[in-house]
């Protein structure tokens, strides 16, 4: 014990605070060099982006960038609830009963036009192509064209004028909640808009949009002949 305390006299005080110190700086160190986001997922500047597929010819330059344009989670997180650039909210069941539920979910849904008054002419026709794929469980899936970009939680609300689509995605860019306004006699078609007053989602000038139901996702040859430019 005395040789313990006499060793201890000797160390010179500068010298235990940098062995102190030292165990820090190593702690920051590995903090530093970690690439995962706070919250353990992909850090979003790792994402990529619909711009690499989708973007309209004019994206470069225009000073407007379309809702459709957004990062992308990582393949191992495009169904999870919580993404570097989002997340959804609870499931629920959907009402079944209803028609609009059961049209929903028997097929993907695809913007065959896209009527956004902010954007350009190339920028509108660069929309097409969107799709919802809704599920009975309450869950859905989204992407742009032959791709899958997102996903998320819808919610059927049948109390309003017109029924209102709630999709919940875990890319926040696109949450949005959608006017179901008119709806073809065979269900192979229907025409909605992005309600701008709806307190959910970012805002937006409405969006019209008329959405076709196809069994399987799109593809740019499908929509060839649809508009010019594709």
């Amino acid at each position: 014990m005395f040789w313990l305390s006499v060793s201890l006299k000797l160390v010179n005080p500068t010298k235990m605070k940098h062995l102190f110190l030292f165990p820090l700086f190593v702690l920051l160190l590995i903090g530093c060099n970690n690439n995962s986001s706070s919250d353990g997922t992909t850090p979003v500047d790792e994402l990529e982006s619909t711009a690499d597929y989708v973007a309209s010819p004019d994206q470069d330059t225009a000073r407007y960038v379309p809702l459709y344009i957004h990062r992308i989670p990582a393949d191992e997180e495009l169904n999870s609830a919580t993404t570097a650039v989002g997340g959804f909210g609870q499931i629920l069941a959907p009402p079944m009963e209803r028609t609009e539920a059961q049209m929903l979910t028997k097929s993907y849904w695809v913007i065959e036009g896209y009527a956004d008054n902010s954007g350009s002419r190339s920028q509108k026709i660069a929309g097409t192509g969107q799709w919802i794929r809704c599920f009975p469980n309450g869950t859905f899936y989204g992407g742009h064209w032959d791709r899958q970009t997102h996903a998320g939680a819808w919610y059927l609300d049948v109390t309003q004028k017109y029924p209102r689509l709630t999709l919940d995605s875990n890319v926040d860019r696109l949450d949005a909640v959608w006017e179901m306004q008119a709806i073809a006699g065979d269900q192979s078609q229907t025409a909605w808009v992005r309600l701008s007053n709806a307190n959910f989602g970012p805002y937006h000038s409405p969006i019209s949009a008329k959405w076709i139901e196809l069994y399987d996702m799109p593809t740019k040859e499908q929509f060839a002949g649809v508009h010019s430019g594709l």
